[in-house]
């Protein structure tokens, strides 16, 4: 493997988007050379930087000229150039008969559509490798007309473990088999022959169509699914009196976006077991670290490419006979700091992969020949021959079942018998049966287009951009439209699948240009954010959702013209502002500061927490979860995440963002179950179900958060703070002091006359202090082994008390805590950041009450919770101000006595008739230092009523 060819790398960053505009977002990436550079603009972590084989600028230095963008210096890298480094190898080698892949990496909305497929002029690696490809063809079979240059198209997406073709007529996952020579495969997957790069862009057309209508469903409701196109190039050519076949398979990987992961300190611990973003992705990970390190001469690395289905497939283009290229898409955000900080490191892993490609060629009839030996050889075998292991397990391989053999001997032998066909067959034969089915598919097409001018409809809307607008509802004049599950009778007249619609779900009419909707009882319908019932009209631009995860547009053709006419024009929604509506979130200028990624994650989280609930009602698992907002850790900000109550046990737990997702995916797999009457969900373990969790799990009763900032002076601290929980109910007090120290550890005090006029002065020299925590009051007796938790600074693991039971726990916990030297990051830590305790038990379960059978769906709509005692939610800024207050009380009295101290030198020299000092420039300057701590007071005096009022 080390001698093999490393794995090609190029990373790009793009503009800011509309969004990121909005947020006010900073620049966090900049580029020299090869070299990425990456600033943590708010954590202050020092600058990383990674080398690639191309760092590609393409934020800023650009022209738009006639639709393309045109380079207006060297540091812009266009479409053209990005081609020219990437395309070009990638066209020469498959050419030579090598296979390729080029992956595309990133996080949702990062660019890598831009890079790989582009729009308009701008158009990406995959069309101009297409449009070249065939120019060529063209060319060589003109010089040499007794050659055969073929191209075959796939396309297949792959979804929480499942395989599907997107170009097969049916919903239905394929196996993935193997062979000794084949290596892994996909059975029956549909390759089609096409003959221009419109005939694909027709297929790939359809492909994603197809994906969007999947996508309704319940076992693909996310867009974050890994799509994979497989185009294979064959070359027959006469040399010598015999006829060669040359073939190259090229796989374009477009990876299901990257999640963001919280921060987890200086040296970025890896997520909580189980907190993965979904098998796939976690095991290419696994994949790529393994790789590596072979790369590097490790001995007896075990590759775990059986692992997921993605790295099965993948296994040719990380591992064995592929030249591979990867481009990672970044944002440029301050904001998605550690999305693409994630995205640079994997990156960065891929790039010490090595491959080893060898060309693919072999005398056609050779292959013809030894693809009939090896089926006569199959055949005896499934007839009650001798089996051959060996023909389709590897040397590295587990002991594999007798049934499993049969079935990947079969499985060879219908691809065998496949693959010979079609070799056998004419290629312009072929070719007609296909582009015969892409006429009828472009008629289609063309008539919708048509319609779409002059007929009212709605269209999807989707998370993901490309899956926008390719389910189309039309509503003809003086119809009437049945809205509803598949199944019903009569049948309805569009039929919808996924979560919360009804049978009977909505009547949608047509009369004289306008649209009038009925919407059925107890259906989910939500307009323009808002929760809808019985009649109302739908508007041109109108945002409809229909149960929880049919999100569409209303488009009135007629309305829209009038409307121009008069100068109206209308805003283009998104998706996202489509569920920022129903999450009733501002826009990004309306935000408070500092607020804004808390926004973006409650925008992102409400539509799956409507998923998930809907989906614990339908099986009646007794779960409900819901948004929350919570301190982030070290930060004055709050951060969202995801409560999960059991109403079996009135227990309830925390889950992080990464968790909450983790667990979806294994929600949509058992709710799939229970779609197609498969019962395996019914008997999955308690400690396997993503809707129970572990009673005896800690969970977090409540947080403090707590200003350090009057260490920067020197000031010790004593509070008795609010514990509160998600919901902003107390649950107790918590006892916290902080004093600075000295050497020996003894308090410094007031007696000992220190001063810190300015925290900066600090800087370079040691300080030292000690927190305790006595004890915590009035905790709920529910809970038990009770203890505190919290990260200092820079730590990446918790410290903690001791255990206690109890509702009144004496903790008696002192913890020395120090920074030598004082550094600027630790003064900024000192100023911008609190200190987040998390105080942490054990629950009791309750368990309900005999009797009640109530069902999920009821005790979710009766608003069934524990008893809790509402108060104002304990912000960590209201928390802050709290603490920076007794500070700037405990500054301004020290402050205040070093005046007097002044004073009564200026009035000595004053009675001296002393020259040294300027008398009125010293009182002045004494007169605004006591005016300026004055007015700090009332400033956070002002500031603690306005949160109070709050």
């Amino acid at each position: 493997m080390a001698e093999g060819e490393s794995v090609k790398v190029a990373v790009r960053v793009r503009p800011f988007n509309s969004r990121e505009k909005q947020m006010n977002a900073k620049l966090c990436i900049r580029m020299e050379g090869a070299t990425t550079y990456i600033n943590d603009l708010e954590g202050g972590d020092e600058e990383k930087f990674f080398t690639f084989d191309y760092s590609y600028w393409s934020y800023d230095g650009f022209d738009d000229i006639d639709g393309y963008l045109t380079p207006s210096n060297d540091h812009y890298a266009d479409q053209k150039k990005v081609f020219d480094d990437v395309g070009v190898g990638i066209r020469d080698n498959s050419w030579n008969g090598f296979n390729c892949s080029l992956f595309a990496y990133g996080q949702t909305g990062s660019g890598k559509s831009y890079s790989i497929i582009g729009y308009g002029k701008n158009k990406g690696v995959v069309p101009l490798y297409c449009e070249d490809l065939f120019v060529k063809m063209a060319e060589l079979q003109q010089e040499n007309p007794d050659n055969q240059y073929q191209v075959q198209f796939a396309m297949l997406e792959i979804y929480n473990e499942s395989v599907f073709d997107l170009l097969a007529g049916n919903r239905k996952a394929l196996k993935i088999r193997q062979s000794k020579q084949r290596g892994f495969f996909v059975q029956g997957l549909k390759k089609t022959p096409v003959g221009s790069y419109k005939e694909i862009e027709d297929r790939m057309a359809e492909g994603t169509a197809n994906r969007t209508v999947a996508a309704t469903k319940m076992n693909a409701t996310s867009s974050r699914a890994h799509t994979v196109v497989e185009l294979t190039l064959t070359q027959k050519i006469k040399t010598g009196g015999a006829n060669m076949t040359k073939t190259s398979v090229v796989n374009l990987v477009d990876l299901a976006g990257s999640e963001r992961a919280a921060s987890t300190g200086a040296t970025g611990a890896t997520l909580k077991q189980g907190a993965a973003i979904n098998k796939s992705l976690s095991a290419l990970g696994n994949v790529i670290a393994a790789l590596a390190s072979a790369s590097e001469g490790k001995k007896k690395v075990i590759v775990p490419f059986r692992d997921s289905s993605l790295t099965m497939i993948l296994k040719n283009a990380l591992g064995g006979n592929s030249k591979t290229v990867m481009i990672a898409a970044l944002s440029p955000a301050s904001v998605n700091y550690e999305e693409t900080l994630s995205t640079l490191r994997f990156a960065d892993r891929a790039k010490q992969i090595k491959t080893k490609a060898t060309v693919n060629e072999s005398p056609t009839d050779k292959l013809i020949r030894e693809l009939k030996e090896e089926n006569d050889k199959l055949k005896k075998m499934l007839e009650g021959g001798v089996i051959d292991k060996s023909m389709v397990k590897d040397d590295d391989e587990d002991d594999i079942s007798d049934e499993e053999v049969q079935a990947r001997l079969q499985a060879l032998m219908e691809e065998n018998n496949a693959e010979k066909a079609s070799m056998e067959q004419e290629w312009k034969e072929k070719l007609e049966e296909a582009q015969k089915a892409i006429e009828a598919l472009k008629a289609e097409q063309s008539r919708k287009q048509e319609m779409m001018k002059t007929t009212p409809h709605i269209m999807n809307l989707n998370d993901d951009e490309q899956l926008c607008g390719m389910i189309v509802f039309f509503f003809e004049d003086g119809s009437e439209n049945k809205v509803g599950t598949k199944g019903a009778e009569p049948p309805n007249n569009i039929e919808l699948s996924g979560l919360e619609i009804e049978t009977s779900h909505c009547t949608i009419s047509h009369s004289d240009g306008k649209l009038l909707m009925v919407v059925a009882e107890e259906a989910k319908v939500y307009v323009n954010g808002e929760y809808v019932s019985g009649k109302l009209e739908l508007m041109h631009g109108d945002r409809l959702l229909l149960g929880t995860n049919n999100m569409f547009t209303v488009v009135n053709p007629g309305e829209k013209e009038t409307a121009e006419k008069a100068g109206i024009t209308y805003h283009k929604f998104t998706y996202h502002d489509a569920m920022a509506e129903i999450q009733n979130l501002g826009s990004g200028d309306d935000a408070q500061k500092g607020e804004e990624l808390l926004q973006q994650d409650i925008a992102e989280l409400g539509p799956m927490i409507g998923e998930v609930n809907a989906m614990s009602c339908a099986m009646d698992k007794k779960v409900k979860f819901d948004i929350v907002v919570m301190p982030e850790e070290g930060k004055r900000r709050r951060t969202a995440m995801v409560s999960m109550f059991s109403y079996l046990t009135s227990c309830s737990y925390l889950l992080s963002r990464e968790e909450f997702i983790s667990r979806k995916y294994k929600m949509e797999e058992m709710y799939q179950q229970f779609v197609e009457g498969d019962e395996t969900w019914k008997s999955v373990p308690s400690s396997e179900d993503p809707f129970v969790e572990d009673e005896n799990k800690e969970t977090t009763i409540g947080t403090v958060s707590i200003s350090l900032k009057s260490l920067g002076y020197l000031f010790e601290q004593e509070q008795t703070l609010t514990i509160t929980n998600y919901q902003g109910a107390q649950k107790g007090e918590l006892r916290v002091e902080y004093y600075p120290t000295k050497e020996d550890g003894s308090i410094i005090t007031e007696e000992d006359d220190i001063f810190v006029d300015d925290p900066d002065t600090l800087v370079g020299q040691p300080l030292r202090f000690s927190l305790k925590i006595p004890y915590a009051r009035g905790v709920p007796k529910r809970f038990e082994n009770v203890y505190c938790r919290y990260r200092y600074f820079l730590d990446t693991d918790y410290t903690t008390t001791g255990q206690v039971t109890g509702q009144n726990p004496e903790f008696n916990f002192t913890q020395n805590h120090s920074c030598v030297p004082v550094t600027d990051q630790f003064i900024d830590y000192l100023e911008k950041q609190s200190l987040v305790i998390e105080v942490m038990g054990t629950q009791i379960p309750v368990p309900v009450k005999p009797g009640d059978q109530r069902t999920t769906k009821q005790l979710m709509a009766s608003n069934f919770s524990v008893n809790q005692t509402p108060v104002a939610l304990m912000d960590p800024e209201k928390q802050m101000i709290m603490s920076e207050l007794e500070s700037t009380k405990r500054r301004a009295k020290k402050q205040q006595n070093k005046l007097i101290k002044v004073q009564e030198l200026i009035d000595a020299a004053k009675n001296e008739q002393s020259e040294t000092i300027s008398v009125a420039d010293l009182q002045r300057i004494l007169e605004s230092n006591a005016d300026s701590m004055g007015i700090a007071v009332a400033g956070l005096l002002a500031a603690l009523k306005f949160k109070t009022r709050q």
